[in-house]
Parts: structure tokens; sequence; C-alpha cells
């Protein structure tokens, strides 16, 4: 059965996470800290206590410890995550950093206190009811706090990436592979037919990006459960839940060929 808290019918992004948080460079860690602060200014981080709902690879609970948040909570449904998060931090987290991982669903926070500062990035389309792990997520903002949020923006392809999301996540692995190497061909392709350089493209996308290429294509290709959302169905979702945005980013929906990004949501309660 596919439920919001079940992780056996969801790609397994923690062991995806694995390789990359052993290879962790000096650039990935510098693009998470300049992306966060993009989204989390330093006023709004320094000082105060973080939630990072659904922590992935630990990347940027590293970076808000060392953007002086005074501590992270991290937690996520992947023990695999989990694991990769405790590597990261305890190898690159500043000095004395007060910090804790924990294998915890957004759908189960009851028990924990509201925090100054609410971050996840890149998570809630992928629980399986986005809309209840906002507000999920939005009850553990302190009153006054923010909540920040990246989501998968709609596009028209929406649908066909539901499916071949749902298809790669119960691929053997010669079905994964197929697709990967499929995906990689159109994408060279329409690169070429633009005149850009792949290679070029994907030398640099650790610089500018902060990720290995094929750990975002996997990433991208496997992430199932996938939900996504206008900026206008989200902000009026979360008006209602007494937050105002205070600063977004967010852009034009294409078509979604080769997939979406996400739109950024710095939100605060009142």
């Amino acid at each position: 059965m596919n439920t919001p808290t079940c992780v056996s019918t969801r790609y397994e992004f923690g062991q995806n996470w694995k390789k990359f948080a052993n290879e962790l460079s000096a650039a990935s860690i510098e693009q998470a800290a300049l992306g966060l602060a993009r989204l989390l200014p330093a006023d709004e981080i320094s000082g105060r206590d973080v939630l990072d709902i659904g922590c992935g690879s630990g990347l940027h609970a590293l970076a808000a410890l060392r953007l002086g948040a005074s501590s992270v909570t991290a937690i996520d449904i992947d023990e695999d995550s989990v694991a990769t998060t405790r590597q990261v931090l305890s190898l690159h987290a500043p000095p004395g950093a007060n910090w804790s991982a924990t294998v915890k669903s957004v759908f189960d926070l009851e028990d924990m206190p509201q925090f100054p500062v609410v971050y996840s990035w890149g998570v809630l389309h992928h629980t399986g009811d986005m809309y209840g792990a906002i507000r999920c997520a939005a009850d553990r903002v302190a009153p006054g706090g923010g909540l920040y949020l990246a989501l998968y923006r709609k596009t028209p392809m929406c649908r066909l990436w539901r499916a071949e999301k749902w298809l790669y996540t119960n691929a053997p692995n010669w079905g994964r592979r197929s697709l990967e190497i499929g995906y990689v061909a159109a994408f060279r392709l329409a690169m070429a037919i633009q005149g850009r350089n792949f290679r070029d493209y994907v030398a640099s996308y650790v610089r500018n990006r902060g990720m290995h290429w094929m750990t975002d294509v996997r990433d991208w290709l496997g992430g199932y459960p996938y939900e996504s959302i206008s900026k206008d169905e989200m902000l009026s979702f979360t008006q209602d839940l007494g937050l105002s945005a205070i600063r977004l980013f967010c852009r034009r929906p294409g078509i979604g060929l080769f997939g979406t990004g996400c739109d950024e949501y710095a939100l605060r309660k009142a």
C-alpha cells in the first residue's frame, strides 16, 4: 500500500546520496551555502534553531550550520539519508556545532516543538500527500517564524513524468539503466540542436549547482511519489495556513520536456 509514511513503494533517495556524500567537494558545500543564503538571508538564520525536513545528503543542514544557525534538527524518512547526513555533518560541520539527524516522517511531528526556521528543499512533493506535508511543516513554524520550501513547478508534462517515475522506481537495474541512457541521449541531442556543449555543461555542473549531474538525473528520473504545484496554488493554500510570502523565486513554467525545476518560497507565519 502506498501511504505517505510507506518507504517500500518509494524511490530510494538515500542510496543515491551515498556516493555523492563520499565525494563531497568544497565547491558543493560552497554552492549549497550560497543557495541557502539566497532563500534564507543571514538575519533570518543566524542564531536560530532550524528544522530541516527531508535532510537528504545533509548538505543543506551543513550549510545552515555554516551560516550561523544555533542548531539544526534534521529528519528524513529514509534511513540511508539520515546515515549520510550524520556522516556529512560529522566530517564537515563547524567544531562544537549543535545538530541531530533522526529517522522521522513529516507526518509524525506532533511531538516536536515549533521552530523559528522550518526548511524543506525539494522534498514535500515526494511524500505522496504534498498538501498534507506542507500543512504539517507549517504547524512546526513558531509564530513570527519562517517556512522555507522548494517545490516542483507544475508543467504540461507532469502526468507523463509521474508515470515515468513510477516505472523507474519499480524497474530492475537494467530497466533503470535503459531509462537513464535514453534520457541522457535525448538531453545531449537537445543541447547539440541548441549549439551547446554537453561536456562543458556536465563539467561545470558541480561548480554551478553544487551537485553531480548524474546524481541529479537519477534523483529526477526516480523521484516517486511525485506532485507539482503552481505559484498561485501555493500562495492560495499557504495563505489559508496563516502564512504570507516574504520572498519568492518562481519561474514561468515551460513545457517540462526534460523535467521541471523547483520554485522557492520564503513564507512567514503571522
